[in-house]
């Protein structure tokens, strides 16, 4: 019997393809009595060690593919791996019961789960998620347990999870990914973002997805909707093959349509194309596809999933080298656009009745709220090259004038509110 349900849908476009079901299972953890309690805790030492080696690549490889704003996460994974508290924890209970320290650790676990799955903010949620990611990655170290992930797909396969950690979509195989199906998560997530940027089908917040699909199961995604159907009927397949197969003629007649140099019209008339991006390793595509610069770049992305504002230097090399690499294309930075469907935990947003209308983007600047960092950001870039006008604009290179920038440098645009 066909099945549909509805979700948040974060990265459009449409898939088909056998379900691929993943699942971390949790650990047997044995309980057993030690005398030895100060050897347990060189064994969690050793363990802790190896899970801040693991994080440690997987903070260098999502710098070098995604850029050091999105594996910033791996950061926060590795402070949590260094809370004090709880090791002070583990060893006081294994001193106390004379347990060994993996039955701790699991115990542990299993009462943050417990006590922090009762909180419904979702910011919250997210950071839970984060902790218990971190915990259960130094569980399996104890236990020499291998955790099961996603860099080996048999074949194309549409990825459905209850959730998917950082960690999971960090080393997931691109090639066999169809698309995502996930119970938990947001727009803002980590892997919605990861899906967007890499143009996979995505759908998010379907809470019961996991349970409901069975391994090697025929699914349609479709990502634009939010729509997930399980077990679709000969018509509803053939009503998506002609959906999907017109998408894909579309994109290759564009592709194929594309020619060096500026768009025009049939009567001459150049039209300016530049890309909408939000992150670094969209700017390769955004090139094939022959923009003339980046007319959005949704700096929020800086501010999402992490605990700490982006400083003023890290926004300054986040920006410059997205400049740099489109040189001499100019580029657009958008004041950051938080509140309504985004959110930072760390920035103390008011609850609005109408937040999409609500003091966000523009308006925090005015304000000069936080957005100061980042006029300041755009400033100095510019200082580096040309000066801005009177709105803090940049003309585009090579068209000569005062206040122009010189052809093949980089060149940012920060459009601000004219002073009052």
């Amino acid at each position: 019997m066909e099945i549909r349900l509805r979700g948040i849908g974060v990265s459009p476009g449409i898939a088909i393809g056998p379900a691929l079901v993943f699942d971390v299972d949790r650990c047997d953890v044995p309980r057993y009595a030690v005398e030895d309690t100060a050897a347990e805790l060189v064994r969690l030492d050793c363990a802790i060690e190896a899970t801040r080696k693991d994080l440690t690549l997987l903070y260098r490889k999502t710098a070098a593919e995604l850029g050091e704003k999105h594996a910033d996460i791996f950061n926060v994974h590795l402070m949590l791996l260094d809370d004090v508290a709880m090791r002070e924890e583990v060893g006081a209970r294994a001193e106390a019961e004379k347990a060994n320290v993996e039955f701790i650790l699991d115990d542990l676990v299993k009462r943050y789960a417990r006590v922090m799955g009762d909180v419904e903010d979702p910011r919250f949620q997210e950071r839970t998620a984060d902790l218990l990611d971190v915990l259960d990655r130094v569980l399996r170290h104890l236990l020499d347990a291998e955790r099961p992930n996603l860099k080996e797909l048999p074949q194309p396969s549409i990825v459905v999870a209850h959730e998917l950690s950082p960690s999971d979509t960090a080393t997931i195989n691109l090639d066999n990914t169809l698309a995502l199906a996930v119970d938990s998560g947001s727009a803002t997530s980590h892997t919605a973002i990861l899906a967007r940027a890499l143009e996979i089908p995505a759908v998010m917040g379907l809470t019961q997805i996991a349970s409901r699909v069975e391994q090697g199961g025929t699914l349609v995604i479709d990502g634009a909707q939010g729509l997930v159907i399980v077990g679709p009927t000969p018509e509803t397949l053939e009503r998506y093959r002609a959906e999907r197969d017109l998408l894909e003629k579309k994109r290759i007649a564009l592709q194929l349509a594309m020619k060096p140099g500026p768009c025009r019209t049939l009567d001459g008339v150049e039209i300016p194309t530049e890309a909408n991006i939000e992150l670094p390793i969209e700017i390769a595509h955004s090139l094939e596809s022959n923009a003339q610069g980046v007319g959005l770049y949704r700096t929020e992305y800086l501010f999402l999933n992490r605990d700490s504002l982006p400083s003023e230097d890290e926004q300054y090399e986040a920006y410059a080298d997205v400049a740099k690499a489109l040189a001499p294309r100019p580029v657009t930075l958008r004041t950051i656009d938080i509140g309504g469907d985004k959110f930072v935990s760390h920035l103390q947003i008011s609850k609005e009745e109408n937040p999409q209308l609500g003091w966000r983007a523009v308006r925090r600047h005015i304000q000069g709220a936080v957005a100061c960092d980042a006029a300041r950001v755009s400033t100095r870039h510019s200082a580096d090259h040309v000066p801005h006008d009177q709105w803090g604009r940049r003309a585009a290179p090579g068209q000569g004038g005062a206040g122009r920038s010189p052809a093949g440098s980089p060149s940012v645009r920060y459009p601000l509110p004219p002073r009052r």
